[in-house]
C-alpha cells in the first residue's frame, strides 16, 4: 500500500456541517503544506475551545484551486454549532473564520496511504465519478482520519476524499 489505495467508494447525502476554518489563497510554490497544517491546527482547536465548541470530528482540508500556479484552500474543523457573528474566513489575514461543510449529493472514498499518493487518488476519484455518470462540482475536501502523529508508517494513514456533485 506505499502506493495509496482507495477503497469504499460511494455516494452519500450530507447535511451543511458547520466549521471553523482559516482560508490561504496564495502562489503555490509559497505555501509549504505540512508547515501550514502545523500552525493553523493548533490555532482552530484553540479557538474552538475558547468559545466553548468541541470538534465534531477530525481536521479537514478543502481545495478551490490547487495548482499549478496558485493554491486557494481551506484548511479546517467541524464544530458542533456556528460561533454566532464570526465572520467568514478572509484568504488576505489568515484570520480564523465561520465556514461550512456543504449540504447536498456528495462523492467519498477512503484513500489508505501516504499524503504524497492524494493526488492521483484525486485523479482516480475523479474518474470514478464520472464513471457513475455524475460531474464533479466545486470544493472537494479531505478529512484526516488517522492522525498522523499516532502512527509510525505513513501506509497506516487514512483520508477520506469527499466531491460535491454537480
Amino acid at each position: 500500500m506505499a502506493d495509496g489505495s482507495l477503497s469504499g467508494h460511494q455516494i452519500v447525502e450530507l447535511e451543511a456541517q458547520p466549521t471553523l476554518a482559516v482560508r490561504v489563497r496564495k502562489p503555490l510554490a509559497e505555501v509549504n503544506l505540512r508547515q501550514l497544517f502545523d500552525t493553523q491546527m493548533p490555532r482552530l482547536f484553540e479557538f474552538a475551545a475558547s468559545h466553548g465548541r468541541s470538534p465534531t470530528g477530525a481536521p479537514y482540508a478543502r481545495s478551490y484551486e490547487f495548482g499549478p500556479e496558485v493554491i486557494d484552500m481551506e484548511v479546517g474543523l467541524p464544530i458542533s454549532e456556528p460561533i454566532p457573528g464570526l465572520a467568514a474566513p478572509d484568504d488576505q489575514l489568515e484570520a480564523v473564520g465561520a465556514a461550512s461543510l456543504p449540504a447536498g449529493r456528495t462523492a467519498k472514498v477512503v484513500h489508505h496511504g501516504p499524503y504524497q499518493t492524494l493526488s492521483k487518488a484525486y485523479d482516480d476519484f475523479h474518474q470514478w465519478i464520472h464513471d457513475q455518470g455524475d460531474d464533479d462540482g466545486e470544493g472537494p475536501w479531505e478529512v484526516y482520519v488517522i492522525d498522523p502523529s499516532t502512527v509510525s508508517d505513513s501506509s497506516q494513514l487514512q483520508t477520506e476524499l469527499f466531491w460535491p456533485l454537480a
